[in-house]
């Protein structure tokens, strides 16, 4: 089986990620699976590669390329469009999950629990804020940008406790985002605790391998920001009390179902004051990547093993979607675990 891996880069012949994705060829080669790494920025760059190239299926890195008037145009959206296999989330989902507000509605209209929240849209209105405000249920709040990932925007500043510090904080974010999550901080919970699930597979059977995530040096406020990820001040452990990972994964199989991603995914849960509330999705996890790793060690995957089990599971379901053409290579069967195997048969 032949597939691509692309991934979006700001500048022509730019190598950052190439190192990381360059893995992800590796240990898809292991199950099978000859993949070429190709660095893009538009629409038309994808369409001339594909045609070239002649893949069975793509894997995506990133959301968005560029289309001819330089605009984001969806990737999935663009595989569709062509009829051409892809692993991971439908063009829809994926924008639905990216926005971190659309994704509480929807979580919050299921009865699936999630801190109370509000989005301020640039430009607005202080006394429309204020007024939305009083549905909450008052300070602390979290500042986050509704659609980033990966922590980016946070800081410690981003707790406010009072109105000017709010004001502050919305106003030096407005700077560089459009649209800003206003949420309901539980991090001064006495019994707070964080997870994060990884998904892989599709239906009922997909894995659910759930992680905690503590932070190596005690703050005044809990909260994970990009500098703790990038410094590496976190740290992921598989969860191993048996009935604590069965509420944690019945809570997370609720939220991916109801926001209907599929092949694979990532969870961000609390606990706080004894119940789970869902933070956010991510719909396209950077992979490798140690949290993903970690909580696929609980499951019994190896680095390599829960790459190709993200293949395996995509690649079942575009058979069972209608690309008869597509097979599972053997040595990919061969590679993971038998219980791993006969579990994402079942879609």
């Amino acid at each position: 089986m032949k597939a691509i891996l692309i991934h979006y880069i700001i500048e022509t012949g730019s190598q950052t990620n190439s190192v990381r994705l360059n893995k992800i060829i590796q240990a898809v080669a292991s199950g099978g699976i000859v993949c070429k790494y190709l660095p893009l920025r538009t629409r038309k760059q994808l369409l001339r590669a594909i045609e070239e190239e002649q893949p069975d299926i793509c894997f995506s890195s990133s959301y968005y390329l560029t289309d001819e008037n330089n605009q984001p145009v969806n990737v999935h959206r663009v595989l569709e469009s062509i009829h051409l296999p892809y692993i991971g989330s439908s063009p829809q989902v994926m924008e639905l999950v990216l926005s971190k507000y659309s994704l509480k509605v929807i979580w919050e209209a299921n009865g699936i629990r999630t801190p109370k929240f509000m989005r301020i849209v640039k430009p607005f209105s202080n006394a429309a804020m204020n007024s939305d405000l009083n549905f909450l249920s008052g300070f602390p709040y979290i500042l986050k940008p509704d659609r980033e990932g990966n922590s980016r925007g946070l800081d410690d500043s981003s707790i406010v406790f009072d109105r000017d510090s709010l004001q502050s904080k919305l106003n030096e974010l407005l700077e560089d985002f459009d649209e800003i999550l206003i949420e309901q901080y539980l991090g001064n919970a006495l019994d707070i605790r964080e997870f994060t699930v990884a998904m892989i597979g599709n239906g009922k059977s997909r894995l659910l391998m759930p992680a905690e995530i503590t932070l190596k040096h005690k703050k005044p406020l809990r909260l994970v920001t990009t500098v703790d990820k990038d410094n590496h001040l976190t740290r992921a452990i598989p969860v191993s009390d048996i009935g604590l990972k069965e509420e944690i994964i019945d809570f997370a199989s609720q939220a991916f179902l109801t926001a209907g991603v599929r092949d694979y995914a990532r969870c961000d849960i609390l606990r706080a004051d004894g119940k789970l509330y869902a933070l956010e999705i991510n719909g396209q996890p950077m992979i490798p990547d140690k949290w993903f790793e970690i909580c696929s060690s609980g499951a019994g995957l190896d680095n390599t093993q829960y790459i190709n089990a993200i293949f395996f599971a995509g690649i079942l379901r575009n058979i069972a979607s209608g690309f008869k053409g597509l097979k599972v290579p053997e040595s990919m069967t061969n590679i993971l675990p038998a219980d791993i195997n006969k579990r994402l048969l079942v879609i």
